[in-house]
């Protein structure tokens, strides 16, 4: 960067940063004198692209609203100086004594906001600062240079420096443009990866590499803004057991509500700020989708083993998977595809698709019972059920169910899952679901955590720190030592269980279907029911040892998708108001199936049965207080 340039800057109230490898583009030094005219050092400059043969008043303010429009970083503070790239051998009439025009092929600039040194004639494009109110962020991250696969971090709290939409116009790339922020659990070349844990950043150098799944956004043209908080070694823990880390905030409702975890950082941010396009987060055992549930967004864990986990950490690389949150249906398929298939240039839609649609529904005797928050079977009222019985969400989720059977033209298959398993266990197999299945999940992820690297970095630690061990909250370390006492015959009776239940969902679940169609299965996925940040859940059992709805994701290897579909009113004990919390339901299909799923999203998003969501407090802040009408 030249020497007269300052990386940080103010203009027209707002705080700017300009990158440190911006110093490559020079103003012809015939045009310098005009630069003498204006007062400020750095000359606030919008570049347009022009192909008319005038430009006069209503040309600027046209220009004004189609920028305005289109980005976020661009203000109407740039227009002191305009640069208009002209075609080849163009000319142009006009009167003003702040408009220069240049031959487009002549200079390597793009449409945009820019800065001009007036004493030099640099064109140094910039990056808006953003503010992260809601904590999401542990970094905010940029590329060292241009041609440097290495990134520098800097702290949250100076801004998260966002470039301009409009740099990106002529970019054909598949992602060009998009602004991501990725988990700190997620390997970055020359930042640190914090683990949700100070200690552990302390000793582990800035990554050598990124993580395969990062460089494959980046090479489709999206721009890595920031790394975003984590829970301590990617736990489930509640907002106030985090020790090294304020948790950030949910934005929903009264913004005091639990996040989740552990991907908690990746919710929120792609939640709260309509700056950032996509975040990427890791589901072992369900930090992807419940985080977008209770945070309002779209949320991908795809297929097992579709996306490299080469620089990921995270318990197990048995349940591991690499995902996405997004505000926008199209924006999440475009972006999940390409993490899935990135050679598929576009969806392969059969003419007439066929679904079988499983419904899975409470039991008969429990069709009054509305399901609590504790419960782990989120499931349908069983058809019998008296519908005055229903939650406000049950009564949108069924608005969106009914008008989902009409675009995808099939009807509901009812089944309780608990009497299905009942009815056809696996050889050698528990008829309760959940002592079979239920225990699969802790045994694998602590005994793997504690073997794989977490007793190896207690270990490192302590003996560079003169024998003291490294700050572990309490929970985790309870976690820990359960891992460490899990014997080698619990951990393969783990292992055969989460095989039998594999087999048994393969064949019973997708396999006695009708085989020329897709089959889907859908739960309620979050009620949007509160649960306050303040509020510590029970811990005096370590683990909820019970099935639960995102044991298809883990022990099947399914795509399974949150979709947030509705909004419901409660009375804040915070704000002491009626705010608004998400409704979502997952979207499950077999394995493999990842692709026909985000079809699926497209065609209901077409036909309005789904819509994109906005970021704040409201999901849908314009279309009323939820996104569907039930009628009895």
């Amino acid at each position: 960067m030249a020497k007269d340039v300052s990386s940080l800057t103010s203009i027209g109230g707002l705080a700017y940063s300009i990158p440190e490898y911006a110093h490559t583009i020079i103003l012809p030094s015939q045009l310098l004198p005009k630069l003498s005219r204006f007062t400020e050092d750095l000359i606030p400059t919008t570049v347009i692209e022009w192909s008319g043969t005038k430009f006069g008043p209503g040309d600027l303010e046209a220009t004004r609203e189609r920028l305005s429009a289109a980005d976020d970083v661009w203000t109407g503070s740039f227009l002191s100086l305009l640069i208009l790239l002209l075609p080849a051998h163009g000319n142009i009439d006009f009167r003003s004594k702040r408009i220069v025009c240049l031959e487009r092929s002549r200079i390597e600039l793009t449409e945009g906001p820019y800065v001009v040194s007036r004493a030099t004639g640099h064109v140094f494009p910039v990056m808006r600062l953003f503010p992260d109110p809601n904590e999401a962020f542990i970094s905010a991250v940029c590329r060292n240079s241009c041609s440097d696969s290495a990134f520098k971090e800097s702290a949250a709290r100076d801004g998260i420096p966002v470039p301009s939409r409009l740099y990106f116009h002529r970019d054909g790339r598949p992602l060009a443009g998009l602004r991501f922020a990725v988990k700190d659990t997620i390997s970055v070349k020359g930042t640190r990866t914090g683990y949700g844990n100070q200690a552990w950043r302390e000793i582990h150098d800035p990554e050598k590499k990124t993580a395969p799944c990062i460089k494959l956004l980046l090479q489709a043209g999206a721009v890595l803004v920031g790394k975003l908080k984590t829970t301590e070694f990617a736990e489930g823990l509640d907002p106030n057991e985090w020790i090294d880390d304020d948790c950030p905030y949910n934005p929903r409702g009264d913004g005091r509500q639990k996040p989740s975890s552990s991907s908690t950082g990746s919710a929120v941010a792609a939640a709260a700020y309509d700056w950032i396009d996509f975040t990427v987060g890791t589901d072992t055992g369900g930090s992807i989708r419940h985080p977008a549930g209770v945070n309002g967004v779209y949320g991908q864990r795809p297929s097992h083993g579709l996306i490299s986990l080469e620089g990921v950490l995270g318990a197990t690389d048995l349940f591991n998977t690499i995902g996405i949150f997004a505000r926008h249906a199209s924006i999440f398929a475009r972006v999940g595809a390409h993490l899935v298939h990135p050679t598929r240039t576009a969806f392969c839609t059969p003419i007439e698709p066929k679904y079988n649609l499983l419904y899975p529904t409470r039991a008969a005797q429990a069709a009054d019972m509305n399901p609590t928050p504790s419960v782990q079977h989120r499931l349908f009222p069983h058809p019998s059920a008296d519908v005055s019985s229903w939650t406000e969400a049950e009564k949108q989720i069924e608005a969106v169910m009914r008008k989902l059977e009409i675009t995808l033209d099939c009807e509901r298959i009812p089944f309780n899952l608990n009497e299905l398993w009942e009815a056809t266990p696996p050889i050698g197999q528990p008829r309760s679901l959940d002592q079979a299945a239920g225990h699969i999940y802790s045994t694998i992820t602590t005994a793997s955590a504690v073997h794989g690297c977490l007793d190896d970095f207690i270990h490192d630690y302590s003996a560079k720190n003169d024998g003291r061990p490294p700050r572990i909250s309490e929970l985790v370390s309870r976690r820990l030592e359960h891992g460490r006492s899990a014997s080698a015959e619990r951990i393969s009776d783990a292992l055969k269980a989460m095989q039998s239940f594999r087999t048994w969902t393969e064949s019973t679940i997708f396999g006695s279907y009708d085989q020329n169609a897709t089959t889907l299965l859908i739960f309620p996925q979050c009620y949007g029911r509160p649960d306050y940040r303040h509020e510590t859940s029970d811990r005096a059992e370590l683990f909820n040892d019970t099935f639960s709805i995102y044991s298809f994701g883990y022990l099947v290897g399914c795509p399974d998708y949150t979709i947030p579909v509705a909004e419901v009113p409660y009375l804040s004990a915070v704000t002491n108001t009626i705010e608004y919390l998400p409704v979502s339901i997952s979207l499950i299909g077999p394995p493999g199936s990842d692709l026909e799923l985000f079809n699926v999203i497209a065609s209901l998003h077409k036909a309005g049965v789904i819509l994109d969501v906005a970021a704040g407090k409201q999901l849908f802040p314009h279309v009323g207080n939820n996104n569907g009408s039930f009628d009895s």
